[in-house]
């Protein structure tokens, strides 16, 4: 009799954990943690999640130990002295109450005592494995194995790259802890960012390796080089030793904050806690000689004559077709918002606020604090410093993001206290606006003809010039009556290139679709006329 079951029921090695491996869709720049064979070694991606954010430090409650150590199960492990990291058993030792396991971050192998294994905290799930197993799909040995020199030699190849971009030979979506390693090209990168100039190492490993091929298309589908075989020869061994901090957790590790943690301390306080806006001595290190600054627009925010953010760049003396300088500024301001993630990531950094202490001091000024929102490429929280706008119905507060110009609504449980050393970093954006005074008025609907012009109008790819006539209002937002396209031989005012309202254009307008409504009215042209 045939079996109502078609299909054999999959066993996997490993059980399926919360915790998912990165899947290999198209690209990614990485670093190298660990090499065993061309077959065989394991990247991490560049600028994607910080140790801090994985790695646990003192304080930090380590009291729930884990109770089952199969093959396959997560959890917490002294990486270092006194730093616990995420990992993955592999091989139970019961004889010696101890475990084999990997860290899925740093690709690290170690032996640990069943006593320094705990359970991994929610809040440390959300990211998967950074250790990316990893195979070259093009390069074959011609022998049965790859030969210790041959590793040595692939080695010393990568040795000389310090970043590396990794292509996928195979678009690989699997999540699985136990599925394949990843089927890739690599390529070197020098200097690290130049990726126009990366080199093949598959093609540098077939001219300075002996007994190796390269070919055309990838040929490896079949190798599967298994974790639990990392460090293997160690299960000959007569003696497996453990490291001194690898047999319990510390006497004297710290479960909670110190004693000297006050909720009153000064440097808390949201009543001295106010960022430092843009001013006139704030801004000075950027203008040029004639009282100009350069600055990039910021697309994601609102973008009219009268209400812009843009990020004032430091110009070079001498202009170059190399434009690493300005990203290596932008780049700094996204340091300092990973700084300031990794100082509130931490849990005795975060203290929340109540409403009456946001009401009150509302009453007495300007009001900062930070929030935690979700972020659509993370997915852990991200913190934002922000200026609180007004209270909201419903516990719901107005906010402006200092950072980024733009501002929301948020419940008040996502809002807390702001150390005072974050308050000394300017923001990373400058609102500004062209100066509109009694020589300058206009209707609400001419406004939106002139913001309906600029959108095309100023560039958001190249730098902009703005100034020198300008002059900064008590709120940090700079006004202006001069922009103009960095470079730009005409050093033309792009306020000028805003032409003069249509002249079907009428209060009820919004855009140019009024011209069409006019003309289906009967409002022809002259030359139609003509016709």
């Amino acid at each position: 009799m045939l079996s109502e079951e078609p299909y054999e029921t999959y066993h996997p090695e490993f059980p399926d954990p919360e915790i998912r491996r990165i899947a290999l869709k198209s690209s990614a720049v990485v670093e190298l943690l660990r090499i065993e064979s061309p077959s065989s070694f394991f990247c991490r991606p560049v600028d994607h999640v910080t140790d801090d954010q994985l790695l646990i430090r003192e304080p930090y409650r380590l009291t729930t130990r884990i109770i089952d150590f199969s093959a396959g199960n997560m959890a917490m492990a002294p990486l270092r002295p006194r730093v616990f990291a995420r990992c993955l058993i592999l091989k139970n030792l019961e004889l010696i109450e101890a475990a084999r396991i990997f860290f899925i971050d740093s690709a690290v192998t170690a032996n640990v005592s069943w006593k320094c294994l705990f359970q991994i905290d929610e809040n440390l799930k959300f990211h998967p494995w950074q250790a990316m197993h990893c195979t070259l799909g093009r390069l074959v040995h011609l022998s049965d194995s790859w030969t210790d020199t041959q590793c040595t030699e692939f080695r010393n190849i990568v040795s000389k790259f310090a970043k590396f971009q990794i292509t996928a030979n195979q678009c690989d979506v699997d999540f699985r802890s136990d599925r394949p390693s990843l089927l890739v090209n690599l390529y070197g990168l020098p200097n690290g960012t130049e990726i126009d100039k990366k080199v093949a190492i598959e093609e540098i490993c077939a001219v300075s390796m002996q007994n190796v091929m390269v070919s055309q298309f990838p040929t490896n589908f079949m190798v599967n080089p298994k974790l639990e075989e990392l460090d293997k020869e160690q299960d000959h061994l007569d003696v497996i030793l453990l490291e001194e901090f690898r047999r319990d957790l510390p006497a004297d590790w710290a479960h909670e904050p110190p004693a000297d943690y006050r909720e009153d301390d000064a440097d808390w306080d949201i009543l001295q806690c106010h960022v430092a806006e843009w001013n006139d001595t704030a801004l000075e290190q950027f203008r040029r000689a004639d009282g100009s600054f350069w600055a990039m627009l910021e697309p994601s925010c609102t973008v009219s004559p009268w209400e812009m953010h843009v990020t004032p760049i430091l110009a070079p003396e001498k202009m170059s077709d190399n434009e690493h300088w300005i990203f290596e500024q932008l780049v700094k301001n996204s340091e300092n918002q990973q700084k300031i993630d990794d100082f509130y990531s931490n849990l005795k950094n975060q203290r929340p606020l109540e409403m009456e202490e946001i009401k009150f001091a509302l009453q007495t000024g300007r009001t900062y604090v930070m929030a935690t929102i979700k972020n659509r490429q993370k997915s852990s929280a991200q913190w934002l410093r922000c200026e609180i706008i007004d209270f909201l119905p419903n516990a719901n507060v107005a906010l402006r993001y200092v950072d980024l110009g733009t501002r929301g609504i948020l419940k008040l449980k996502n809002l807390h206290r702001m150390h005072i050393e974050h308050t000394k970093i300017a923001p990373a954006c400058i609102e500004i606006g062209r100066f509109l005074d009694d020589d300058l008025s206009m209707a609400d609907s001419e406004m939106e003809w002139n913001t309906h012009f600029w959108r095309e109008i100023v560039p958001y790819d190249v730098p902009i010039v703005v100034g020198p006539d300008m002059e900064f209002l008590e709120t940090g937002k700079l006004q202006f009556s001069q922009i103009r396209v960095a470079g730009d031989e005409d050093d033309e005012n792009l306020l000028d290139k805003i032409p003069s309202p249509s002249p079907f254009f009428t209060e009820r307008s919004d855009d140019l679709r009024t011209q069409k409504e006019d003309d289906d009215d009967g409002n022809v042209s002259d030359d139609k006329d003509s016709g």
